[in-house]
């Protein structure tokens, strides 16, 4: 087999979940022929992605080292820095993002200046949400940080997210979605690229509870479905969008939270997932979730109604970022392989949500671990 092929035969196992056969392939490359870039590149990108971003670094650096120009290892290497938690390496790589894949091309291109750091004193700054709407949720928390800086920003958000803002407040003047006039502005930035101009780290993010509060009309309306409270509350997502390339490694199979439902009927479930398809339903509601379906239009929405839960237990979703930034305890099932980077690894807590307590399989596949020790820590949770 030639060098093309085995990187191919390589990237079919990956594709079908088999790490460790990927990485014999690969290293059977680069063993052969220490100059191919893929070889390396596509080494450390499977180290990384099962959980090993430490030792992954190396392969990445000397694939990007044999050809500079390729930014499929800068930006491999940049997501491994932010897994590993080297955000001071990790941020000025991520720029990357702009040169790879789906993302090549789609940087903003206006006549307003790109801030860089330049005083923010009097001026108006347009922040721009990118890639997904768990990300503009995330990352929206970064207005904060400018607050003291002087600044007038104007935010431009996904239709889904703007909601969550239905009055401009503080330092916020404007809130738009893509289409509308934005009006004058002095400078702009992508949302994911504040914490490089920052200088963001681990050691000095904000440990803030809650950045997002649920309006209060919505909050009213979900109080009246939702009736009196008489048990806990719980809500459930088990799955990512369903369109999304990395849906298979941050979804589980409804059978397992549904397992998780039925063994602990003492709660009242609700069902967050308002994707599910028929047979989801079906089987979530068979097993004691309650679904209120048509009634989530946008995320503002979502928040008036995880203002009255107790719990969410949420795969890595924008559900599950919703709930961090409302500041209310969200419980998040981990697969152990293609992991994401804010997650880092090795720890139950996240420092991007205090609120958060990571659920990670112990092993490739193994829900059935997860679902035992999420059992386990319900009959522990008070509130």
């Amino acid at each position: 087999m030639n060098h093309q092929e085995l990187i191919d035969q390589g990237n079919q196992h990956r594709t079908e979940n088999h790490p460790e056969q990927a990485l014999k392939c690969y290293a059977q490359v680069f063993a052969e022929d220490f100059n191919h870039s893929a070889a390396f590149n596509n080494y450390g990108n499977v180290l990384r992605e099962m959980g090993y971003p430490a030792r992954a670094i190396p392969f990445l650096h000397a694939a990007h080292d044999i050809n500079p120009a390729d930014v499929t290892s800068e930006f491999n290497l940049a997501v491994a820095y932010l897994l590993n938690g080297d955000y001071a390496r990790g941020w000025p790589l991520y720029e990357s993002r702009w040169r790879f894949e789906h993302l090549d091309g789609t940087k903003p291109k206006l006549v307003q200046p790109e801030w860089t750091g330049q005083d923010l004193q009097d001026k108006t700054l347009l922040i721009i949400g990118e890639q997904g709407l768990g990300d503009q949720i995330q990352f929206i928390r970064f207005t904060a940080n400018l607050h003291s800086t002087g600044v007038k920003i104007k935010l431009l958000l996904n239709p889904s997210v703007k909601p969550l803002f239905p009055q401009p407040a503080g330092t916020i003047v404007g809130i738009y979605e893509p289409g509308e006039d934005l009006g004058e502005f002095d400078y702009w930035i992508a949302m994911m690229d504040i914490p490089r101009v920052i200088g963001m780290t681990l050691e000095n993010i904000a440990h803030q509870l809650q950045y997002i509060a649920a309006d209060p009309v919505n909050a009213n309306i979900w109080a009246g479905r939702l009736g009196s409270k008489t048990r806990m509350r719980i809500g459930v997502c088990w799955s990512g969008r369903k369109d999304s390339w990395i849906h298979q490694h941050k979804s589980m199979p409804v059978a397992h939270m549904a397992d998780l439902i039925r063994r602990n009927p003492e709660h009242q479930w609700i069902n967050l997932q308002m994707d599910a398809t028929d047979e989801e339903t079906a089987i979530i509601t068979a097993a004691g979730a309650v679904c209120f379906p048509g009634t989530i239009r946008n995320f503002a929405d979502t928040a008036g109604l995880m203002h009255h839960l107790d719990l969410v237990i949420s795969v890595d979703t924008a559900n599950a970022h919703m709930a961090g930034a409302l500041g209310r305890p969200v419980w998040i099932p981990l697969n152990a392989y293609g992991n994401c980077w804010r997650w880092l690894t090795g720890r139950e807590d996240s420092p991007w949500y205090p609120s958060a307590r990571l659920f990670r399989q112990p092993r490739q596949g193994d829900w059935d671990s997860v679902v035992d020790r999420m059992h386990k820590f319900l009959s522990w949770f008070k509130v």
